[in-house]
């Protein structure tokens, strides 16, 4: 087979393999944390619910860190998050909080 029908045949096979890659979602991440994560961060933190994540002795420097903590939050509340909302909440932390590359 020549080498541009290969390529033209694997194109098909690469688009399947890459279908259920998607871009976290920082809007629906807000979403997901303002209805499960504020009032219990508002209760640890006086009423300031953004407080958790601005204090000079948060432990979070890392993304793994992040996702980790993200991940014991949501199951200490009980919400049934699937992976890719966990990375939604994830970016929404760190785009408007964390800022870690």
């Amino acid at each position: 087979m020549k080498p541009k029908y290969q390529l033209f045949l694997s194109v098909p096979f690469l688009l399947l393999l890459t279908q259920g890659v998607q871009a976290a979602n920082p809007a629906h991440g807000k979403d997901l944390h303002d209805a499960n994560c504020l009032s219990c961060h508002a209760s640890l933190m006086g009423g300031n619910p953004n407080m958790i994540y601005t204090r000079s002795d948060r432990r979070v420097t890392t993304i793994d860190a992040l996702r980790n903590q993200v991940t014991r939050c949501k199951t200490t509340v009980g919400v049934p998050w699937p992976e890719d909302q966990i990375e939604d909440v994830v970016e929404y932390l760190n785009a408007n909080f964390y800022n870690i590359k």
